[in-house]
C-alpha cells in the first residue's frame, strides 16, 4: 500500500515571465472590469476594483505591476475573492480546464496564478483577489505559489 506522501505530486512552475503572463492574462482584467461595471463582484475591495479597471485600460500598467509582483505561497485559510481554491477542483465548472492542469502537474510546468492584494490602512485588513488562474489555484489547492501584486 502506498503511503500518503507517494500520492502527492510536486508542482513544477514555469520560470516567471511576467511580460508573457501579462499579455496572456490581460483579457481577464478586461472581463473582470466589465463585470464590476455591470454591478457584479461587489465583494471586491474598491482599491482592487480600481486596479482591475486600470489594468484593463492599460496593458503597460498591467505589465509594470506584474514585473513588481512577488511570488508567494497561498496558505490554508487565506480569504481570496474570485476563486474556489478552498473548495477543490470538483467545484470548477469546466472540467477540461481541470484535466489540462492535472496533466501538466508532474509532467510539465504551470504558470502561477495572479493575486491582487490591498492593505487597507484604515482597518489594517489585507484583501486578496484572484485576477487570473482559478483552475490552477483550485486544482493545486492551498500551497500553490502565486504572483502577488500589491495595489
Amino acid at each position: 500500500m502506498k503511503s500518503f506522501k507517494e500520492y502527492i505530486v510536486e508542482v513544477t512552475y514555469k520560470t516567471p515571465d511576467t511580460n508573457r503572463l501579462a499579455d496572456e492574462e490581460h483579457d481577464e482584467a478586461k472581463v473582470q472590469s466589465a463585470a464590476i461595471k455591470d454591478g457584479h463582484m461587489s465583494d471586491v475591495h474598491p482599491a482592487i476594483q480600481k486596479a482591475i479597471h486600470s489594468f484593463a485600460e492599460s496593458k503597460p500598467k498591467f505589465k509594470a505591476a506584474m514585473n513588481k509582483s512577488k511570488i508567494q505561497t497561498i496558505h490554508k485559510g487565506a480569504n481570496i475573492t474570485n476563486t474556489e481554491i478552498g473548495m477543490g477542483s470538483g467545484s470548477v465548472e469546466d472540467k477540461t480546464k481541470v484535466d489540462r492542469v492535472k496533466k501538466q502537474i508532474g509532467k510539465s510546468s504551470i504558470d502561477r496564478p495572479i493575486v491582487l492584494r490591498h492593505k487597507d490602512t484604515k482597518t489594517g485588513e489585507t484583501h486578496h483577489h484572484l485576477l487570473a488562474g482559478n483552475t490552477r489555484a483550485t486544482t493545486v489547492g492551498y500551497g500553490v505559489q502565486a504572483h502577488h501584486i500589491d495595489v
